[in-house]
């Protein structure tokens, strides 16, 4: 499936390889010639049981975007990646081994270094950085064997060394991603939660954390060929600027001596770079940056001491310096990247946003190579609200001009601290034009969602979320949610089911959603069975879904962090106006709990657009229909529900992944009555089992073990 001659990569160990019996390069002299970086996000590193490669949206790399990062003036690629979810009793499978040589070999051939690391693949690694018991990343008690960890790190890196034995300097290796960042959060500090909620990494975590970096060392090193001086990159504690003194303190000690390693730390100031949730009592969300600021605005610059800052990046950059830089370590900055909020503000205060980030990001990349940093920008390939790309692959691709950018004025601003001229292109205009302030009118604004499915035979999904800031996220005073809109959807041609003309999986619903508590536990109601037939495209209606409509009634009703509609579907299009959503109080009054004055995130197939409100008649609030109860219980590989059916007829049950993929389905017969359905799986993770009988439809949300 990802073998090598699928993309035409004919090169061999010729230009790649290097045979004679002396020393790579030392780190401060290959670090002058590895420039500006870039990451292949959210591609090689998908686990396998994920669907790979092409899991999260992005395809396969090829020639033509490899190309383009090397136009755009990147001269190291860094490639995340999965190996033990491609990995079977300690051996990793040879035709991944194959793929992963596929990209490596394109970024070299293309004069570029590349940086060949260890992901989180669903943590064996970078969760487990323990030693006997300690509460897991879900907050339950555990118990972690590190000299068993240690074995596999050792054991993959000796298998990835030995295949890449022969490459020149070109190619890098990083032992690990972010080890330990994934913690249990919400601890007290009497309980050894020390580290914003999370479990103290502290000089015990570290040597252990030192043991698999020397793992991974001890491994390259007896690997042969030119491994015995490649340069490894070894990572602080989560790769967090404030743990590198565990790190120098218990620096690894590398069997080729002094020189052949590079630090690693990952750069993403909190509240510039992703705090999305809202504002908080502790802080404020940071749009804009030093003087790239409306002027009235101060609360929401960041500027002055604040992490991120020209004083802070200063300061912490100058301090990687002396603390590894001169001593003969470079140091990769793996990661680094602030998003774009889209979904925040609109019009002149999103055209400054832009200019602003765009200036950290110059700034940051200039501070970086004065202190003898490599930075790495973050890319994942998506385009909504929240992205941090650069390079376009997931639509539109590769022209082979400047079509291929989607982020000029970002990209010149780091091209310029590298001494390169400036690519003519204009993003931020189409972007403000996308997202133009609205004029309040009498009715007020709204958020309008587009719906389009990509594919033809497999169910997708279009988010809306509303992320609840601490003071705002306390839903227990309602007995439930009300939410107007209008709209239209259309399935297969204007139908559901599987009737002429529709494809086997023609049909769309939608789902509010919540998830509450410091677990954040999953609830989910029918708002619409059949979207397409009880939607209204001139008319706004209310629907009120109670607490005991939900498949399982909410709790943490005190601390709810997110709500949001889901609609899910197959071969659907459409467009659907929200106007609010309202909590319900136990008189029936009602208060509003978000507006849309500005637009929420979305994802998946729904991209949208504040607008103004008009024509303000509805309905009288509209009667969700009952949600009968589809009983569910999940195993370990299988997942059976019970639910009543109307009457003895065919039905079809399937398991649907985060991304709507079918992993499993099974036609039957239900009987009138009670009946009992069980599919298997080695899917691990967060999926959606569906129950089809004719025009009943029971849907819930599972986490398969």
């Amino acid at each position: 499936m990802f073998g090598i001659g699928k993309f035409g990569i004919a090169v061999g160990a010729l230009s790649l390889a290097s045979t004679a019996a002396f020393a790579l390069p030392k780190a401060t002299e290959i670090y002058p010639k590895m420039g500006l970086g870039y990451n292949i996000g959210n591609t090689m590193e998908v686990p396998g049981n994920q669907g790979g490669p092409t899991g999260w949206h992005n395809p396969f790399p090829d020639a033509a975007y490899v190309k383009a990062i090397k136009d755009a003036g990147f001269n190291t690629v860094r490639i995340p990646c999965a190996w033990n979810s491609h990995a079977s009793n300690g051996t990793i499978n040879a035709g991944w081994l194959d793929s992963v040589k596929t990209v490596v070999d394109l970024v070299i051939n293309n004069g570029m270094y590349a940086i060949l690391n260890s992901h989180w693949d669903e943590g064996w690694l970078e969760d487990e950085v323990f030693s006997g018991g300690h509460i897991d990343r879900n907050g339950n008690q555990a118990t972690t064997d590190s000299s068993k960890v240690r074995a596999l790190q050792e054991g993959y890196w000796k298998q990835i060394a030995d295949y890449f034995k022969t490459y020149d300097e070109h190619l890098i290796f990083a032992s690990a991603n972010e080890p330990g960042v994934n913690d249990h959060r919400g601890g007290s500090a009497a309980n050894g939660y020390t580290d914003n909620g999370q479990l103290a990494f502290n000089e015990d975590r570290m040597t252990i954390l030192k043991r698999l970096h020397e793992a991974c060392l001890r491994a390259v090193r007896t690997s042969g060929g030119n491994n015995a001086t490649r340069i490894v990159v070894v990572q602080a504690p989560r790769t967090e600027i404030d743990k590198v003194p565990l790190l120098s303190a218990q620096y690894p000690t590398d069997p080729a001596g002094e020189g052949y390693t590079m630090a690693e730390i990952h750069f993403y100031p909190y509240q510039f770079s992703l705090m999305t949730s809202g504002d908080e009592s502790w802080g404020k969300m940071f749009y804009y940056w030093e003087d790239q600021t409306p002027g009235n605005d101060a609360a929401h610059t960041c500027s002055g001491s604040a992490l991120g800052s020209k004083s802070s990046i200063d300061q912490l950059f100058s301090g990687l310096k002396s603390r590894f830089y001169d001593k003969g370590i470079p140091v990769v900055i793996g990661e680094m990247g602030a998003v774009k909020r889209l979904g925040v503000l609109t019009g002149e205060n999103l055209k400054v946003h832009l200019k602003a980030r765009a200036a950290w990001y110059g700034y940051t990349v200039a501070a970086a190579k004065k202190n003898g940093l490599v930075p790495c920008v973050w890319d994942t390939g998506d385009e909504g609200d929240g992205n941090m790309t650069i390079i376009r692959r997931q639509v539109n691709k590769f022209g082979g001009n400047v079509g291929d950018i989607t982020d000029f004025e970002t990209l010149n601003a780091m091209r310029e601290a590298y001494s390169l001229a400036a690519l003519p292109g204009n993003s931020i205009d189409s972007l403000v034009n996308q997202n133009p302030d609205i004029p309040e009118t009498e009715e007020g604004k709204g958020v309008q969602l587009t719906y389009q499915t990509v594919t033809s035979d497999s169910s997708e999904v279009g988010t809306l979320r509303i992320n609840l800031a601490s003071g705002k996220n306390n839903l227990s005073k309602y007995v439930g949610i009300e939410i107007r809109m209008k709209g239209s959807v259309e399935t297969a041609g204007g139908c559901t089911g599987e009737s002429d003309g529709c494809g086997e999986y023609g049909w769309a619903s939608m789902d509010l959603f919540m998830m509450t508590g410091s677990s954040w536990a999953w609830f989910d109601a029918s708002v619409l069975e059949q979207a397409d037939q009880q939607l209204d495209a001139t008319k706004f209606q209310t629907f009120q879904i109670k607490w005991t409509d939900f498949r399982t009634e909410p709790t943490d009703l005190n601390l709810v962090n997110a709500i949001g509609l889901n609609l899910y579907g197959t071969q659907v299009t459409g467009t659907i106006t929200f106007d609010y959503i309202k909590g319900i109080k136990a008189d029936g009054s009602t208060e509003i709990i978000d507006d849309f004055d500005k637009k929420p995130q979305v994802d998946g197939i729904a991209t949208a657009k504040i607008v103004s409100v008009s024509g303000t008649s509805a309905i009288k609030p509209a009667a969700v229909a009952a949600t009968s109860k589809m009983f569910v219980n999940v195993q370990y590989g299988s997942v059976m529900a019970q639910f009543n059916a109307a009457a003895t007829a065919p039905a079809k049950a399937m398991l649907l992944n985060s991304i709507g993929q079918v992993i499993a389905q099974q036609n039957f017969t239900a009987s009138k009555g009670m009946n009992t359905v069980e599919l298997s799986s080695d899917y691990r993770g967060p999926a959606v089992l569906m129950v089809k009988q004719g025009s009943q439809r029971y849907m819930q949300k599972v986490i398969l073990k």
